[in-house]
């Protein structure tokens, strides 16, 4: 199990003025700044995704999919062994367009741990990080414990875009230690455990 673990950054906000590519950068640098870590930042403002309209659930249809945007997505989630979202929180909940990026695929997503990074006022995104702890949870993926929270994100961040309360780097680096053990583990699981979800069912 000392294979670099391949992470995902999902940037999950596509609106102008951002604050969410901030935040994506420095959770994308503490990252790489790990040497058992293989990262790439997933903005989907580079996966102009359409509402889901296939007659097929995504479960079917994901491996077959024609768009070279769907396509480029599915295969780019596929291809990771872990995840961490980066969400704003909007009215209590999360973006629609990560709603739709997550319902894109299935199979992909199935049983890899996601970890996640929140932003947004006082409450620095919780509920929409609560939210997305279900949705987590129905594409069978392993939502990590620890979880980042930045309230008032617009003026978190000096100059150099470093959190200026220095308690997050510390929970991002716990974060971070947690989805590679996470990450590592579950891939070993996925090649060489088969999985039947109606095993309890059978026994």
């Amino acid at each position: 199990m000392t294979a670099t673990a391949r992470i995902g950054i999902i940037l999950g906000s596509t609106r102008q003025g951002r604050v969410g590519e901030r935040v994506a950068a420095w959770i994308n640098a503490l990252a790489r700044a790990r040497d058992d870590i293989d990262v790439e930042l997933l903005d989907l403002l580079d996966y102009p995704l359409g509402f889901y309209a296939h007659p097929a659930p995504p479960m079917q249809a994901e491996r077959s999919y024609a768009g070279d945007v769907e396509k480029r997505w599915w295969e780019r989630v596929n291809e990771k062994d872990g995840f961490v979202i980066v969400t704003p929180e909007y009215n209590h909940g999360y973006p629609a367009v990560l709603k739709n990026a997550l319902d894109y695929g299935y199979v992909a997503w199935n049983k890899k741990p996601v970890a996640f990074v929140s932003y947004g006022g006082a409450a620095g995104g919780v509920r929409a990080v609560q939210q997305l702890r279900q949705v987590a949870i129905e594409l069978q993926m392993a939502p990590l414990r620890d979880e980042v929270n930045i309230p008032l994100a617009f003026k978190a961040f000096n100059e150099k875009g470093e959190p200026i309360d220095n308690r997050l780097a510390p929970r991002a680096a716990t974060m971070l230690r947690q989805l590679v053990w996470w990450a590592r583990v579950l891939r070993d699981g996925r090649a060489n455990a088969a999985y039947n979800a109606d095993a309890s069912a059978a026994a």
